[in-house]
């Protein structure tokens, strides 16, 4: 019979053998000085046979344990190279989907601008129409009404992949002049939380409220992940 054979009729042996000792645990009753003497004789017997139970199991569950332990090593010695050239490459597209994002804002800026430049010289024509006209507080109200221009939107250049990488962003806490901070604190400007430089709260409330958190002596920044 081979060693896995065996090992099944041993853990079978014991697990009938504690199971029928459980089963006469139960009916155990200690009334008298007889019966305390045999209770005695009961608890041995379950503490032998625990023993027994460790002594048929630890063995299998520290072979378990080494194969396990052996199998995350195998797993790790290719799994962990592969991780970190995930993060590798996924952090070049991040910083390339980055640099589209800035440009693309930075060409809505100038669009708006040259929108707004358009807008504010249709408006200072029809002024000039409506004061040629005579007109002058038509011309006057024209002039002082605001200017506003439609919101401009440029997409950014990165080709959208399905199933690539997702990015997010991670808002943390830098604390520039903790003199500040501190005086913030005591001016009721900042949670009590905050003094000293208090990061785990600092950071919570820079999670929380990003780019628009204001406290003194401290600035909130992100990074993508």
């Amino acid at each position: 019979m081979s060693e896995p054979a065996l090992k099944i009729v041993e853990t079978n042996e014991v697990e009938t053998k504690a199971l029928t000792i459980v089963d006469q645990a139960k009916a155990v009753v200690v009334k008298d000085a007889e019966s305390y003497t045999a209770a005695g004789v009961m608890w041995k017997t379950i503490k032998d046979m625990m023993k027994e139970v460790s002594d048929t199991f630890d063995p299998i569950i520290e072979q378990a344990h080494k194969a396990h332990k052996k199998a995350l090593e195998q797993k790790a010695k290719y799994y962990s190279p592969l991780d970190q050239a995930s993060r590798n490459v996924k952090k070049l597209m991040s910083d390339y989907d980055e640099e589209q994002r800035r440009i693309a804002e930075a060409e809505a800026r100038r669009l708006q601008e040259i929108a707004r430049k358009a807008e504010e010289e249709r408006r200072l024509q029809e002024a000039i129409l409506a004061e040629e006209a005579g007109e002058k507080e038509e011309a006057a109200a024209i002039l002082e009404e605001p200017v506003y221009v439609p919101p401009v939107q440029v997409q950014k250049a990165t080709p959208k992949l399905q199933g690539g990488p997702v990015y997010r962003e991670v808002w943390s806490a830098r604390v520039t002049d903790i003199r500040a901070l501190c005086r913030a604190v005591a001016d009721g400007k900042a949670s009590p939380e905050c003094v000293m430089g208090n990061m785990p709260t600092l950071n919570r409330m820079a999670t929380a409220l990003k780019a628009t958190m204001q406290i003194p002596g401290v600035v909130a920044e992100s990074k993508r992940v």
